[in-house]
């Protein structure tokens, strides 16, 4: 009989046992890790700039110096990366901090470059030539202009920013999350501006992309020229007007005497 209640006690507690392990009620899940993961998920944010780029060179041939009116078009691109984003909440803030944006490789369809040339009979060079130099300085001129648009186009971080902050406004609502104001900090990216090749232009003219000179030639040498990129669509109404003005000043010298 001692055995028989020993069994039985052995059964009954053996039954509450199970029943605590099997029906215990699962954890709170974090909705911050929820978002976190979400984020990781999504891997990568990218945005771009359709830039048209022009100028006249008159290079220094033998007879005429011929003008050749050169026009291309490119695009500048950005990513960010999300697979290292950290997610902080103070009551209803939720700081989201990522890494540095960085541009990428810009791309130049050279089938689309475009060239009117003015050279005579009296211009002793090959035609051809002139512009297949030309065409070969496109990819360089592209790599300036992305690293030059990374560094003063301030609605290109704005946009990151703010397709970021939608995301985790979404999730955040979806998780329960109310009322909460989302804060998206991304740093700036030190940026490295690459040289500008030789550009053999024409006296008293300037190269522009989409409308704005960014470089000319003084004493010989090609001069980058400042100015400040027009926001995109999406970012226009966010940055203030003084911030985006006239071409203004003239940076350091690069690229090499012609």
């Amino acid at each position: 009989m001692k055995y028989f209640l020993i069994a039985v006690l052995a059964l009954v507690i053996g039954a509450f046992a199970a029943r605590a392990i099997w029906f215990k009620e699962p954890e709170p899940v974090d909705p911050l890790n929820v978002i976190v993961t979400q984020l990781k998920t999504h891997a990568i944010v990218e945005h771009e700039r359709q830039v048209a780029i022009w100028y006249r060179v008159c290079p220094d041939v033998i007879g005429l110096d011929p003008k050749i009116f050169v026009a291309w078009p490119a695009k500048l691109s950005y990513e960010l990366e999300l697979s290292d984003v950290k997610i902080e909440r103070s009551g209803t803030q939720i700081t989201v901090r990522t890494a540095e944006i960085h541009p990428d490789e810009p791309a130049v369809p050279t089938d689309f470059i475009d060239y009117l040339s003015t050279s005579s009979m009296f211009t002793f060079a090959n035609e051809q030539e002139i512009v297949n130099k030309e065409i070969g300085k496109a990819s360089a001129i592209a790599r300036y202009l992305s690293a030059y648009y990374m560094k003063r186009d301030p609605s290109l971080r704005g946009e990151f920013e703010h397709e970021v902050q939608a995301l985790v406004e979404r999730l955040a609502s979806a998780l329960g999350i109310a009322g909460a104001t989302v804060v998206v900090e991304v740093p700036e990216t030190e940026v490295k501006f690459p040289k500008l090749p030789s550009l053999e232009l024409c006296e008293g003219s300037a190269a522009s992309v989409n409308g704005l000179p960014f470089a000319r030639i003084e004493s010989g040498y090609t001069v980058p020229i400042g100015f400040r990129p027009v926001p995109s669509v999406s970012e226009a109404g966010r940055i203030p007007a003084k911030e985006v003005g006239k071409p203004q000043g003239i940076a350091s010298v690069y690229g090499s005497k012609p």
